[in-house]
């Protein structure tokens, strides 16, 4: 006969990193983040504009999940938060997450929001069953999609740099603007709010203020200024861009950032030859693959990913839930 098990929920102590980070190895093996990661995250959180609430559930006294209630700084609204539960593999379908998410929900009611935000992989049946159960919905999806860049055959884009440079465009990297420009991290920064204004969302884009991006950004321990691809013109204007940033936990693949161009800039070839740059970084670090995310709306960038041979995963959908009164708002039973 089972043991019943019977979830203790306390706050997240800096002492549970390790505990928490196994939680995370063991639910998503392809998505392992370092404990030098998560410490940058929590340092560089900004506690007097945003929320955030972490719980560890424990069953006999070992951590058997975590659960967050946060803001999304990238889409910044008092009202709305995002909810992440995570659990052990097996002690799944315990009570464990379910113990997790009321109490995260409870709190989320308790400071006014009118929805909560959570993701879940469609390919993982657990977690959009758990989702669906509680009264989420989806609002939109993302693709994953990976480039395996050992067969990557340069030939196929022949004239990419040539229809660019013809254009007085050089792609270089911030590592090497920084070395002779002072403001190259402002210049960068300008750019990526601008490209950013247009990637989709559910609600739009925050604006970040300069010193919160370069803690993000520039100071993550998984930055690579060399794979930081910028694209500028003969007068100097930061058009476009395309970044890779490392896996600490997981050196096989690179995490793909933002892919942008000024909308002033499109139809120049200036995504495809900063992307490029990307594959030719990857190779040249010996990584097996590229992680990227695409909206599913967002048909130009996904046509850019097609054409270099990106392979689509199955989708991360971001599902709501409404929490301003209405039916949907109520607990399932």
């Amino acid at each position: 006969m089972k043991t019943p098990t019977k979830t203790k929920l306390r706050g997240f102590a800096p002492a549970d990193y390790e505990a928490v980070i196994a939680v995370n190895r063991a639910s998503y093996p392809d998505y392992t983040e370092s404990l030098e990661e998560w410490r940058h995250w929590d340092e560089s959180w900004d506690s007097t504009k945003y929320f955030k609430q972490r719980l560890v559930a424990e069953d006999r006294g070992r951590v058997v999940g975590w659960g967050q209630l946060s803001h999304m700084p990238w889409s910044f609204r008092a009202d709305k938060y995002r909810v992440d539960v995570t659990v052990l593999p097996d002690h799944r379908r315990s009570g464990h997450g379910t113990t997790l998410h009321d109490e995260l929900l409870a709190t989320a009611r308790t400071r006014g929001a009118i929805a909560t935000q959570a993701t879940a992989k469609e390919s993982m049946a657990d977690g959009v069953a758990f989702l669906a159960s509680r009264g989420y919905r989806e609002r939109k999806r993302d693709w994953e999609s990976r480039l395996f860049v050992g067969k990557f055959d340069f030939r196929r884009f022949a004239g990419a740099d040539e229809r660019v440079a013809k254009q007085g465009i050089r792609i270089t990297t911030l590592a090497a603007e920084k070395r002779k420009d002072t403001e190259a991290f402002r210049k960068a920064y300008d750019l990526s709010e601008d490209c950013s204004r247009d990637v989709p969302s559910v609600d739009p884009p925050t604006p970040r203020p300069y010193e919160e991006w370069l803690r993000n950004v520039t100071m993550a321990p998984n930055h690579l200024p060399e794979a930081y691809f910028i694209a500028i013109d003969a007068a100097g204007r930061y058009l476009g861009v395309s970044d890779l940033f490392s896996s600490l936990d997981d050196p096989s693949f690179l995490w793909q950032g933002l892919t942008g161009v000024r909308r002033e800039a499109r139809g120049k070839g200036i995504a495809m030859a900063l992307k490029l740059r990307t594959v030719r970084y990857a190779i040249d670090r010996g990584v097996e693959h590229i992680k990227t995310w695409n909206d599913q709306r967002n048909g130009p960038m996904l046509r850019v990913n097609e054409a270099l041979g990106f392979e689509k995963q199955p989708a991360w959908i971001v599902y709501e839930k409404d929490l301003s009164g209405s039916s949907q708002s109520r607990p399932s039973s």
